[in-house]
């Protein structure tokens, strides 16, 4: 599955680790309840919706961990429970800021549904994957007449009341819990919850004049979470343990059972040294030669905002692949660390840039500084230089992301 391909087909978590088996399914990993279970030395496993752990072991006793680790969440707009509101004689569907969204992006775009519903089947709770059948949705803006100041004095939309989708303008004719039977297949009684979002009904798209420039919603952190798993599909022959994990809820902190917070990383650790027969103190010894990579998306100097931008380490699109750095460590990456990468981008001939915030301006993070602590293991945080983050729409260099997936195959211990 190519990227762009992954770009429309993952618009949400739960549809993201899905398009993600069906890659790791195409490349011969098999899907599996437990490492134990586990019947080949690659597999994944799909704890949660909007988790997955995707593993190839060596043959012989492995020489550490490489794990490297995405999320599969980005900032969007999120149904509140009972969506459905009647106003004016238009239907809408109330929604959440779920994230840092950039909010004026959210506006007048043709908008599509994704997510779970979750219903009673016999005696057991279940969920089914759902989306719209292309768009369904749009938060209208106000015109200019009506709020005259809007470009001089700033645009700062109300979000309890201005994020409301318009649907149908024939409120009479639409039944929310219809509409969801509809959308599921699933009688609207045996309905239980959702969990959907709106997201841009507009596809990835490969432009720019030179065909240089990848237009798309999700970049942040899609473009990482395919790179990952395309690099572990090429990585065979390693001494290493290889790990890829796409985490959830990295946008609002990670802080959940499938986000970067989550014990399950350090459960299927354990459960691969329980696999080769390792000690306790055997265990703790491959721990210490493991190294992590957060893979996340970077900012890339804006060409009409550079002076929002450090004035030492400034990465370009079609720069490479971007090592980011923060002396507070809201990114994870060490002096170690940055002369690892710095290592295999010399001995690889991969193009590479650094990037450090400003110090006047506050620093995103990653879950690069959770998964050091939680693991106890060196880190870099590393991504592909990005323009327009948080965005509904978004754009990288094409380019960037096959030397980024090549850095991950070598870190990973690939040829």
């Amino acid at each position: 599955m190519e990227l762009v391909e992954y770009l429309d087909n993952s618009p949400s978590p739960a549809w993201a680790t899905e398009s993600a088996a069906q890659l790791l399914d195409r490349a011969g990993f098999r899907h599996a309840g437990s490492v134990a279970a586990a019947g080949s030395r690659q597999f994944y496993l799909r704890p949660y919706a909007g988790l997955l752990f995707a593993t190839r072991l060596p043959e012989q006793v492995p020489t550490g961990f490489r794990l490297i680790g995405a999320h599969t969440d980005s900032p969007h707009l999120r149904l509140k429970a009972n969506a459905a509101q009647l106003r004016e004689g238009y239907a809408l569907l109330a929604s959440e800021v779920y994230g840092g969204a950039l909010l004026y992006t959210w506006f007048d775009r043709e908008l599509a549904l994704a997510g779970e519903i979750f219903y009673r089947d016999g005696e057991s709770i279940r969920s089914r994957l759902v989306r719209s059948n292309g768009a369904v949705a749009i938060v209208p803006s106000l015109a200019i007449h009506l709020q005259r100041g809007v470009n001089d004095d700033g645009f700062a939309p109300n979000k309890q009341v201005a994020l409301s989708a318009l649907v149908t303008h024939r409120a009479a004719d639409f039944d929310w819990n219809n509409y969801l039977a509809t959308l599921s297949g699933i009688p609207a009684e045996k309905i239980l919850s959702y969990d959907l979002s709106l997201y841009d009904a507009q596809t990835a798209q490969i432009g720019g004049a030179l065909g240089d420039l990848l237009f798309s919603a999700r970049l942040d952190n899609l473009v990482s979470c395919h790179s990952a798993l395309a690099a572990l599909a090429k990585s065979d022959n390693s001494p290493y343990t290889q790990v890829v994990v796409l985490y959830d809820h990295e946008e609002i902190g990670s802080l959940s059972e499938s986000g970067a917070e989550t014990r399950l990383t350090e459960a299927l650790l354990s459960e691969i040294a329980a696999r080769y027969q390792l000690s306790k103190t055997d265990f703790e010894k491959l721990m210490r030669q493991s190294i992590f990579l957060s893979a996340d998306m970077a900012h890339a100097v804006h060409p009409n905002f550079a002076d929002r931008h450090d004035s030492e380490n400034r990465p370009r699109l079609g720069g490479g692949v971007t090592l980011k750095i923060n002396q507070n460590r809201r990114y994870a990456t060490s002096a170690a660390t940055q002369a690892l990468f710095t290592d295999i981008c010399r001995r690889h001939g991969i193009e590479s840039q650094l990037y450090t915030h400003r110090n006047d301006l506050p620093c995103g993070s990653t879950i690069g500084p959770t998964v050091n602590a939680r693991l106890g293991i060196p880190t870099l945080d590393v991504g592909v230089a990005m323009l327009g983050m948080h965005s509904a729409r978004e754009t990288c260099a094409w380019s960037d992301v096959e030397t980024y997936s090549r850095f991950m195959r070598f870190f990973l211990g690939g040829n």
